[in-house]
């Protein structure tokens, strides 16, 4: 049996595709293989939503490039959004590559080539941990942020049909998820394409799956109303977490990245997000030193992140790219300057964090068991409802047995800066 090998880039949307990617291969005959100089077809699965992301698309391409030569890959295939963006200005600089497939069109290129037939268009292969799995519920993004590419590479926003979702959604229950994570480019715009809404869907997925936990990441704060708030209050089975990527507060940098939402409706979101679900944990994120940022744009930011105490927060460089329109603004602030704003704004925000962890010591909070810990310090790796995978803090056991992919209470009897300690309760 031929072996195939995945090398899986960015976000969890392009985990979803992966995992379809590696479906449709074992569909076609393939062995998967972790080990890539055993395989003979190799996909690289590619990111490229700004510099630093292109860069480790490149170099993952060139790595397996090196398997064509030193092992037994005869088809080296790069998929995805670098090969969206970039595929026509680079395929002949990397001549080992034998297939470049965008994002819209691997599924009928893999079928041609490999003669793949997937029953249903969600069926995939499923990473670890089982218990927690992303299912994304649009494509594209119709936004015109003048600092992202997405639009350009993805197209606009289209929304699954909420059939295919529950029915996917169904099928990852009848496999192990317990915590299903819904996930697109802009989650809170889903079926304003389609009249529908995200709320109306959630609706949907509460009555007709079984989850102890749902998760909703990526909404932007124009639609976040009262209205879906209040599902999340009445609603325990959704976690109440809310990832809101704000980007700035000070609104001239708001205009100029053509965000419709100003300082003062941030404020208010705020405002109605911890009065109508009091539990919440919102995480946000913020870009540095944008085309026209200046000290007292930072200077306002700092204060905001000190008012608004966020669970979670993740700041970023601007990244200048091609293709935007933000591109060719001037004046662009230094990249030493972004770099310095993120780490002061980090260190506001450590001590934020860490405060917000010592507060919830000695409190008893139920957690989702995801793997046994790689250091032998600790028994497991868990995370609370206010925590997503990969971006956010751990909850780290350290004492006591329990089953991966469990959901068990916890008692918390530390924290670092980002994560907490806690120990199994056991059952009387």
């Amino acid at each position: 049996m031929l072996k195939a090998a995945l090398q899986n880039l960015g976000c969890s949307k392009n985990l979803v595709d992966g995992d379809r990617i590696i479906y449709s291969l074992k569909t076609a005959g393939f062995e998967i293989t972790e080990d890539f100089s055993e395989a003979e077809i190799i996909v690289v699965n590619t990111c490229s939503f700004i510099r630093e992301a292109q860069e480790e698309a490149i170099e993952s391409i060139l790595d397996c490039a090196s398997y064509k030569n030193g092992g037994k890959c005869a088809t080296l295939i790069v998929s995805g959004c670098f090969s969206e963006r970039y595929r026509k200005e680079v395929a002949d600089k990397f001549p080992e590559v034998d297939l470049w497939v965008g994002v819209n069109d691997w599924e009928h290129i893999f079928k041609e080539k490999f003669s793949t037939k997937v029953k249903k268009p969600f069926e995939r292969k499923l990473d670890e941990p089982i218990a927690s799995q992303y299912l994304k519920i649009a494509e594209g993004c119709s936004h015109g942020c003048t600092f992202c590419v997405i639009p350009s590479i993805r197209g606009k926003f289209v929304s699954r049909p909420d059939t295919d979702i529950i029915e996917e959604a169904q099928w990852l229950y009848e496999n192990g998820t317990k915590e299903l994570i819904l996930v697109a480019q802009d989650s809170s715009f889903y079926g304003r394409d389609t009249n529908s809404t995200l709320q109306k869907l959630l609706e949907k997925l509460l009555a007709k799956t079984q989850f102890p936990w749902i998760r909703v990441m990526y909404l932007h704060p124009k639609y976040v109303d009262k209205s879906l708030l209040s599902l999340f209050a009445n609603e325990s089975r959704l976690c109440s977490y809310f990832d809101i990527p704000l980007q700035h507060i000070s609104d001239p940098v708001l205009k100029a990245m053509n965000r419709p939402t100003t300082g003062k409706d941030i404020h208010s979101l705020l405002d109605n997000i911890r009065s109508i679900v009091p539990d919440a944990a919102i995480r946000s994120a913020f870009i540095l030193g944008f085309p026209g940022e200046t000290e007292k744009d930072f200077m306002e930011l700092q204060r905001f992140v000190e008012h608004a105490r966020f669970d979670k927060l993740g700041v970023f460089p601007y990244s200048a790219e091609e293709g935007t329109k933000a591109f060719g603004m001037r004046p662009r602030p230094k990249a030493s300057t972004a770099t310095r704003r993120c780490e002061e704004l980090m260190l506001i925000q450590r001590d934020i964090s860490r405060e917000l962890m010592e507060a919830k010591v000695g409190k008893t909070i139920d957690v989702i068991i995801d793997r046994v810990a790689e250091d032998p310090d600790f028994n497991y790796e868990a995370r609370s409802r206010h925590d997503a995978p990969e971006v956010d803090g751990k909850v780290l056991i350290t004492e006591g047995n329990a089953d991966i992919g469990t959901i068990i209470p916890v008692q918390i009897i530390g924290c670092g800066d980002y994560d907490l300690y806690g120990k199994v309760i056991r059952k009387p």
